[in-house]
């Protein structure tokens, strides 16, 4: 009878045991499947992190670049605008203006004239490129008709067209229209038109292209006849500081126009790309988010 007892309660004991054995086994898995839960939210948790630091240095690193930008915008805009100012002054400082040569004087207040412009232009695109930094998005669009927008800016350079004897080849849809910024396409038509024809040959031409084949863009090719850019200023204009060119080359202008397209076309999520037509010469392809489309009867 003791000897039953006692297996009995080895038997008790056993799955006592057992059962014990098994309650630890199922809360140590259930730890450990916490802990797992726990330690993947860290991993996440880690990769946002991580993912936020990236971003984080990538703002920083645009932050600089933006900074850096406009005070060579500034820099050069102030320079630039005590041109006229300059002339002026020299023209006052002239105790008496009948002594100075007739054809001297006109070629004075040609220059001046010729400062003036060019400042008025600069101080307008300026200003425009100021307006889009203090907003956060531009939603101003409207409907506009691209090969109406193309041809006022023709006009405003008519004279420059006429004096260098250059072709138009203009091939935009005459009934085209998109919904975009205004001031900033008529901005970024003035610049590339006015290089073309500035970087044009004598007697060549220009040849206004638009593209219609994508979904969610269009895009619009000016393309002219002159020299080929070299490897180095293809990379400037593209990636760098556009206005080297001018300042290799000697040509007249403000020098930020294509530099503040750039930075205002990428405003309205469009893109501008410089590229050599071998063997005919320069073109710049505008790319512009299509958000609207109608044909104009």
């Amino acid at each position: 009878m003791q000897s039953q007892t006692i297996i009995t309660l080895l038997i008790v004991g056993i799955v006592i045991s057992k059962t014990l054995i098994g309650v630890l086994i199922y809360f140590l898995i259930r730890k450990n499947r916490l802990l797992k839960v726990e330690q993947l939210k860290l991993t996440t948790a880690n990769s946002i992190l991580s993912e936020q630091a990236i971003r984080i240095h990538h703002y920083n690193e645009e932050l600089k670049i933006a900074e850096s930008f406009k005070t060579k915008v500034l820099s050069i805009a102030s320079h630039d605008l005590r041109a006229p100012f300059a002339s002026v002054e020299i023209l006052l400082a002239i105790d008496d203006i009948s002594l100075v040569d007739k054809e001297d004087l006109k070629l004075i207040f040609l220059n001046l004239k010729g400062q003036v412009a060019r400042s008025r232009t600069m101080l307008e695109e300026v200003l425009l490129w100021t307006e889009s930094q203090l907003r956060d998005k531009l939603e101003n669009t409207e409907n506009c008709n691209i090969r109406d927008q193309i041809d006022a800016v023709l006009g405003i350079y008519a004279l420059e067209i006429q004096r260098f004897n250059i072709q138009i080849i203009n091939s935009v849809n005459p009934d085209f229209c998109a919904d975009t910024h205004k001031g900033i396409l008529a901005f970024v038509l003035r610049n590339v038109i006015s290089n073309a024809i500035k970087y044009g040959r004598v007697g060549g031409s220009i040849v206004l292209q638009l593209i219609d084949d994508q979904r969610d863009r269009w895009e619009l090719i000016v393309s002219n006849d002159g020299e080929e850019l070299s490897s180095e200023v293809l990379h400037n204009l593209n990636f760098v500081n556009s206005w080297d060119r001018k300042r290799s080359e000697n040509k007249n202008g403000a020098g930020l126009g294509i530099s503040l397209c750039k930075d205002l076309i990428k405003r309205i999520d469009g893109k501008m790309q410089f590229e050599n037509q071998h063997g005919i010469g320069v073109s710049v392809r505008i790319s512009f988010p299509r958000k609207a489309y109608q044909a104009v009867s």
